[in-house]
Order: C-alpha cells, then sequence, then structure tokens
C-alpha cells in the first residue's frame, strides 16, 4: 500500500529526477539540478522515480497538494515545494539559492557509494532482479514460481550502504 512519507523535512533536500535518457531535455534538467547541489556541497535526497514508483506517486500527491503540475525535476526544500529546473538555476544565478542553503547540513567530499554508484537501489538479493522467487513444495518436491516480496516492481532493493 502506497503512503506519502511522513518523516519531516526540516533542513533537508528532496529532489525528484529521473535516471531514464528517454526524454533527452527532462534527463538533462536533473543532472544540471543535481550538479548544483552537489557544487554547493549540500546533503540531499534524491528520490529517482524510474527506480522506484512509490516515489512517482508521492510526487504526484505532493504536487497536487501544492497546486502544481509536476515536472522534473522537482526540489522541496524543508518540506516546502521551491519549484523545478529553470527556478533553481535562476535561484542560483542571483545567490538567493546559497542564502537558502545556510541551513541544510554540508557534505566535506561528495563521494559516490561504492556498493551501488550513487543510485541508492541494488538488485534484489532474494531474486536478483528477476523478480521471481521459487518455492520447493516439500510435498510433491515440486517448484513453483512466485513474486518475489523482498524488491519493488524493477526487481531493486534500497541499498543499505548510503539509505539514511
Amino acid at each position: 500500500v502506497f503512503q506519502v512519507s511522513t518523516v519531516p523535512e526540516f533542513g533537508r533536500i528532496v529532489i525528484y529526477t529521473t535516471s531514464l535518457r528517454v526524454v533527452r531535455n527532462t534527463f538533462e534538467r536533473c543532472e544540471l539540478v543535481r550538479k548544483i547541489f552537489q557544487n554547493h556541497r549540500v546533503k540531499f535526497e534524491e528520490k529517482n522515480i524510474a527506480l522506484n514508483s512509490d516515489y512517482g506517486k508521492e510526487l504526484d500527491e505532493r504536487c497536487r497538494r501544492v497546486c502544481e503540475v509536476p515536472s522534473l525535476p522537482v526540489v522541496f526544500i524543508d518540506g516546502h515545494y521551491l519549484g523545478g529546473a529553470e527556478k533553481i538555476l535562476l535561484m542560483n544565478e542571483s545567490g538567493d539559492l546559497q542564502d537558502l542553503l545556510t541551513k541544510i547540513e554540508r557534505v566535506q567530499h561528495p563521494q559516490e557509494c561504492l556498493c551501488c554508484g550513487g543510485f541508492g537501489f541494488l538488485p534484489c538479493s532474494a531474486c536478483h532482479g528477476s523478480k521471481m522467487s521459487v518455492f520447493r513444495n516439500c510435498f510433491t518436491d515440486s517448484f513453483k514460481a512466485l513474486k518475489c516480496t523482498a524488491c519493488n516492481e524493477n526487481g531493486l532493493q534500497r541499498c543499505q550502504s548510503c539509505a539514511g
């Protein structure tokens, strides 16, 4: 069952992005916003809707609350809607973004996770990304394929090393 995150976001940045390169303009805007926040060396949580459909549902619900049409990337700071790539770029060029980021936790050396490469997800440890698991009936010695319950619809699990 889908639920909107109720974790308070005070002092946090949440960016909804996609890693799909199907629409090049959207992908490039997502990359631009990610690089801007990396250059400011602030800690942010990236929610890639291509890797987890729950993030897409969460984004739709959050944008509905602020009466905005979701267009990736979407940035929330302190739980408040900030805008998309164009707004972030304008704020960055004017210096307003730097002022907003004074209360956000800093990172000294932005590094990618050695386990997942910075994606935040890994292939499922139970089904290895096939989205199926095997059940053996002890009474008949037959095997049956079942949908894996340990991973999401893409056969992925959150990376335990960098999921915070």
